[in-house]
């Protein structure tokens, strides 16, 4: 029969607040932009099917492009930025473990 390996133990867990704290933050600001991106597209809807008389459609179809941009590609950028951001910070927290490993054991 073959061995089975016995189980890895995993640590445990521990969200740390203050990234939890900017999280939040970056899912409200998301969140913000998205629905300001649904408005605007309501608004170049309006526009561009000629409901306000004095503008003429082609704003409406520039700003309709404009709010489609904010609502797909703007809030997918800004979490890249963030992820990027934490993993940078992770990596160098790593790094300094690595490069000191008596600092775990005096900050103990």
């Amino acid at each position: 029969m073959s061995e089975q390996s016995p189980p890895v133990e995993e640590t445990e867990y521990v969200p740390d607040p203050e990234k939890e704290k900017q999280a939040k933050a970056i899912h409200v600001t998301v969140s913000i932009i998205r629905l300001l991106g649904v408005a605007l597209l309501i608004v170049g809807i309006v526009i561009a099917t000629e409901r306000m008389p004095p503008i003429p459609s082609w704003p409406g179809y520039a700003i309709i492009v404009i709010a489609l941009f904010q609502m797909w590609f703007v809030p997918v950028w800004l979490i890249r930025q963030f992820v990027k951001a934490r993993v940078a910070e992770e990596e160098l927290e790593r790094q300094e473990q690595i490069d000191d490993p008596d600092k775990i054991e005096n900050d103990a």
